[in-house]
């Protein structure tokens, strides 16, 4: 209950602070919900801002955030009735939406799986929680144990955008991870909330609620309500921006262009998967701008303020990486900005990681690098025939298309469901379509395209398949409206599928509601739900607090109390591993790095790719030559190994 009344004060200073911004420009055009969608988006905007200032400055420590907090609250209490009447109006819309509307059960729908969705955010992150307890929740808690922002040279994420972990490091400083991981279920509010508005504002009224179904009754995006990730914020602000850009094609208005380019803006600033958007949308502008070059000179200003805003907004992030990296975007474009603890070489791995993604087998690196780069365009997944047949292979064989799981749990918690595969292809049987459904259908299809290429992950696919939502929605509206057995066959279709989300979303909530409610202790629920945490739990209760660990293999280390780096040559070149002849370069990089204790899983060492340099023969040698020792645990520690540098092995000279 804390960690809840701790989001709901963040929220509200959010929410204010917002609305406060808001009242600065006319937005009385816009609807409640619009505005309040808006408002808190923008508040939580400026409060992470404020906590990257803090943390750059060295200040992100519980009195100076405890000070910008009060600022915020003092500053967005003037806009308190503003928003209390907005509040009232949403809450009166949704009472009669739930009560008196024709398709209230699709109201009903979504406020179940809303309430469904917060105690397994309430719940501490488990083991299918990869990048939050790897990346995302573990490089906030480096930077307030360190009470600044500091590079994590052993993981390159760290050098992303990072906008969200702000907040992530605000919970952390208070409270902890489960606080933390509701500020992004409140991001899965607002994309609900964002894909609702845009499409009763540019689609159709009755479509919205469908819209927002859809896009609920994503196996993904149900996933990710109550995980620690990075993603929903890139929705939510992705949807909102195409909203206001909608709004500026029909009304021309600078101010329209203005907020789109704010929340692309905001997208960027949360994930790097912001930038496509970005420019396809200036693309757009550019086009419709020239279109009406004649009638308005209007456009072209809107155009320029729309640009500027964007790459405002996003500019902190990147900048900060390129002082700090030497690239703007780093690890990616290696060949033309370079990077600091980065080589052609692991942007070669990376890049060939991110390809493997995708129904059909992809040649080994090199074989890639001996192929034209037209060949290597159209190799494993990318092959022509595999390109045309992604869409059923993406619904209908979701396995491929993520991290390595079992096929079950691609499907429950991975996969992007049947509903956009089936109804959107019958907006072609239906005359009288709105005109801006174009727009998003362009938008869609070349962004599908951006992302068969780059990497065929299908929790990257997430913003994208946003804007079909809207799409899928109105097909499906209009198959309800039809008085033919159409009528029937759709709503079976949706009404089964949205039953099976919901028995999805049990099988959450009985492996969460036991640690919400008390009755199984947080050591219990992640001893059971995460792999390592024995052996990290272990770690933490019987080796000195000055201890540092290198890790091969698990990096899933948010629950380490120890000093870490993560050991895997794909990741860094802290340690270089290919100049090493024997255990005594290993010994004397460790040496270097204040490495004390070694983590493996022999079954995970190397998991990233098999033909890197091989850190496991070096491993045994040092064991062999009496540098390195087994530490025995007990059994329950699943096949993880812990070693510990012995006084021999740091008498090795470095």
């Amino acid at each position: 209950m804390i960690d809840i009344l701790f989001w709901l004060i963040i929220n509200s200073i959010a929410a204010l602070v917002g609305t406060a911004l808001g009242r600065l420009i006319t937005l009385r055009a816009y609807t409640p919900l619009t505005r309040l969608l808006l408002f808190v988006t923008l508040g939580y905007l400026v409060l992470a801002y404020l906590l990257l200032g803090l943390g750059l400055l060295g200040y992100l420590q519980s009195g100076p955030v405890l000070v910008v907090l009060v600022i915020l609250l003092l500053v967005g209490l003037t806009a308190f009735r503003t928003l209390w009447r907005d509040l009232c109006a949403v809450g009166n819309r949704l009472r009669h939406a739930l009560l008196a509307s024709s398709a209230r059960w699709l109201y009903w729908f979504l406020l179940f799986f809303v309430l469904a969705s917060l105690p397994v955010a309430l719940a501490p992150p488990p083991g299918l929680d990869w990048d939050g307890l790897a990346e995302h929740l573990a490089m906030a808690k480096e930077w307030v144990k360190a009470g600044r922002i500091i590079p994590l040279w052993y993981e390159h994420h760290s050098q992303f955008p990072a906008t969200l972990q702000m907040l992530y490091a605000l919970a952390l400083l208070w409270r902890g991870a489960i606080a933390a991981k509701v500020f992004h279920f409140s991001f899965g509010l607002i994309a609900l909330g964002a894909v609702f508005v845009l499409t009763r504002r540019h689609i159709s009224p009755q479509a919205a609620p469908w819209a927002a179904a859809v896009l609920a009754a994503t196996p993904v995006f149900s996933w990710l309500m109550g995980a620690a990730y990075v993603d929903l914020p890139v929705v939510a602000c992705a949807l909102l921006s195409v909203h206001f850009f909608l709004e500026w094609i029909s009304s021309g208005a600078v101010r329209d262009a203005a907020l789109s380019g704010l929340l692309i803006g905001a997208a960027m600033a949360f994930k790097m998967q912001g930038i496509p958007y970005f420019g396809l949308l200036l693309i757009f502008a550019l086009y419709i701008a020239w279109r009406h070059r004649r009638q308005e000179t209007q456009r072209w200003r809107a155009v320029a303020i729309f640009t500027t805003v964007g790459l405002l907004v996003a500019s902190p992030w990147y900048v900060k990486s390129w002082l700090i990296t030497g690239n703007p975007v780093y690890p990616f474009a290696y060949s033309t900005f370079g990077g600091k603890q980065w080589s052609a070489q692991q942007a070669e791995w990376y890049r060939h990681h991110q390809l493997l993604f995708g129904v059909g087998e992809l040649p080994s690196r090199q074989e890639l690098a001996a192929m034209p780069w037209y060949a290597r365009s159209f190799v494993g997944p990318r092959q022509p025939l595999r390109l045309l047949v992604a869409p059923l292979n993406l619904t209908f064989n979701p396995p491929p298309f993520t991290d390595p799981v079992s096929p079950a749990t691609a499907i429950m918690f991975f996969a992007i469901g049947p509903l956009y595969l089936i109804f959107t292809p019958m907006l072609l049987a239906f005359s009288g379509r709105p005109a801006k459904l174009k727009v998003l259908l362009i938008l869609f299809g070349l962004l599908w395209i951006w992302w068969l290429y780059s990497m065929q992950q299908s929790r990257y696919l997430l913003p994208t398949m946003a804007l079909l939502a809207p799409a899928a929605g109105y097909a499906l509206c209009r198959c309800t409206q039809h008085k033919s057995v159409l009528r029937p066959v759709a709503l079976a279709i949706v009404t089964t599928w949205l039953v099976i989300i919901l028995l999805i979303k049990a099988i959450s909530l009985y492996t969460a509601l036991p640690v919400v409610a008390g009755t199984v202790s947080r050591e219990q629920y992640l001893a059971s739900s995460l792999e390592p945490y024995p052996v990290l739990s272990y770690i933490n209760n019987h080796t000195p607090p000055e201890a540092k660990v290198i890790s091969y293999g698990e990096v899933r280390l948010f629950y380490l109390e120890r000093d870490y780096l993560w050991g895997d040559p794909v990741y860094h070149r802290m340690i270089i591993y290919d100049t090493m002849t024997g255990p005594d370069d290993l010994l004397a990089a460790y040496n270097r790095q204040g490495i004390t204790y070694v983590l493996y899983q022999p079954a995970l060492l190397n998991r990233l790719s098999a033909d890197r340099e091989p850190v496991g023969p070096l491993l045994q040698a040092a064991l062999e030559e009496g540098y390195l020792s087994e530490v025995v645990v007990p059994a329950a520690h699943r096949g993880y190994r812990l070693l510990e540098v012995t006084e021999e092995g740091r008498q090795v000279d470095y």
